[in-house]
């Protein structure tokens, strides 16, 4: 049973502005509704700027929860609802209240709104308590499977474990972790609810699970290791590029390069340049593809000492049809597509690992977007001791990303260009490789 003074208390804290207060009627009738008016106080006035209606029996509490979609409100909505007889049920039962804001003659009719009363703020409390009691139940399960899976996980011998040792060490961090720290870290986006982060921890768990017992396995296979039951397999599909891509940055590693032979999809890398692998070999001149099932298999070189990563397409396509450039310049251009993907760095980093290669030319459009793939074909190559060059839009070329980085800001104040606008000829870009 709620008390007038806990539902004027939360009326006030939750509804009025800056200077204003409630000001009680001076009888309260037996009515069903009573009018509560908002005035605002100044040093020189008092201005009658709205009322709020709220239910008179104020004592009573339903035993019923109201309409479903009323739990979903939260106290700072504004619902505009018809004045029917189901609108003025909820209003008189004191599951909403209506707000009724005045213009500045403090008599017409500005704005009506209806809001939360206090007996749904009752409920909606009780509900986020409930909640929050589910996701520590949830927690707790998620640390307790995690505990003895991962003793299992450290037991398997190989090189694989290895490879998740950045995985298994966070896993084992997790264990230790208060739903606080699990809210703060910063290695989910910041929109993620506590749901969804336990979810991907589960994720990460089963995909280390398998990982470590099996050489190559499929997306499906994960969820269906982890969860045996029916529809076990498709326990992770809704979330999958995003969880893919919290392992990846955990791990350092795509998810092909730890046994994931198939994502359901395939995505492709063109290329142009002489490279070695396992089973095929690719010589100089026209636009090849690779593909992330093959670069996840397969361990690939190039005697090439130049490397070129282009943003478009269009710029790979005519430079490779430039005739003998890049055997005579010992070229390989890699084209990102645009935003750079975890098959790109993985490709990069053999490419960087295996070869030759002294110097990496860098080369993206002239807009916001160009300017942060360019910061990711950079931080693709961190850890590796080549030379760096930025292609400028009037072809002169900078060594350094900071001042790089610094030329773009300056240039988006005022224009934006696309690679192949600048694209040159084959003689700027033989002085590129020579500057």
């Amino acid at each position: 049973m709620q008390t007038l003074d806990e539902i004027l208390s939360f009326l006030s804290q939750n509804y009025l502005k800056k200077d204003e207060q409630l000001e009680m009627p001076t009888t309260i009738s037996d009515d069903s509704l009573i009018d509560i008016n908002i005035v605002k106080r100044t040093a020189r006035t008092l201005r009658r700027v709205g009322i709020i209606t709220m239910a008179g029996q104020y004592g009573l509490s339903a035993q019923e929860p109201p309409e479903q979609q009323l739990l979903r409100w939260t106290v700072g909505k504004r619902a505009l609802l018809d004045d029917n007889p189901q609108t003025f049920d909820l209003l008189s039962k004191g599951w909403i209240v209506k707000e009724v804001r005045f213009k500045q003659d403090g008599k017409s009719v500005d704005r009506i709104y209806y809001r939360m009363g206090y007996l749904l703020y009752v409920q909606w409390v009780n509900k986020q308590k409930d909640a929050e009691r589910d996701i520590i139940d949830q927690f707790t399960l998620y640390q307790s499977e995690a505990a003895w899976r991962m003793e299992e996980m450290m037991c398997v011998p190989g090189e694989r474990m290895l490879q998740l040792k950045s995985l298994t060490v966070f896993l084992t961090d997790s264990l230790a972790w208060s739903i606080s720290t699990l809210k703060v870290q910063a290695v989910f986006p910041a929109n993620w609810g506590v749901s969804k982060r336990i979810h991907s921890l589960h994720f990460l768990l089963a995909f280390g699970m398998i990982s470590c017992t099996k050489e190559i396995f499929d997306w499906k296979e994960i969820g269906a290791l982890y969860y045996p039951g029916i529809g076990g397999s498709k326990a992770f599909d809704p979330s999958k590029i995003e969880f893919l891509n919290i392992l990846e940055t955990i791990s350092g590693q795509p998810a092909e390069a730890l046994g994931m032979i198939s994502g359901g999809q395939i995505t492709p890398i063109y290329f142009a340049g002489t490279l070695q692998g396992k089973w095929s070999n690719f010589q100089a001149g026209p636009v090849h593809a690779l593909t992330n099932i093959s670069i996840s298999q397969d361990q690939y070189s190039t005697t090439a000492t130049t490397l070129w990563l282009v943003e478009n397409r269009a710029v790979l396509t005519r430079m490779s049809a430039e005739p003998h450039f890049l055997q005579e310049t010992h070229s390989m251009i890699v084209c990102v597509d645009g935003h750079i993907r975890s098959v790109h760095r993985y490709f990069i980093r053999q490419l960087m690992n295996s070869s030759s290669i002294g110097q990496v030319i860098l080369w993206s459009d002239y807009d916001e977007a160009g300017l942060q793939i360019a910061e990711e074909m950079y931080q693709s190559l961190r850890g590796h001791d080549v030379r760096h060059k930025w292609v400028c839009p009037d072809h002169s070329i900078i060594t350094s990303w900071p001042e790089y980085q610094q030329r773009m800001r300056d240039l988006l104040q005022y224009m934006r260009l696309e690679q192949e606008i600048v694209l040159g000829e084959a003689e700027d870009w033989r002085s590129w490789i020579n500057h």
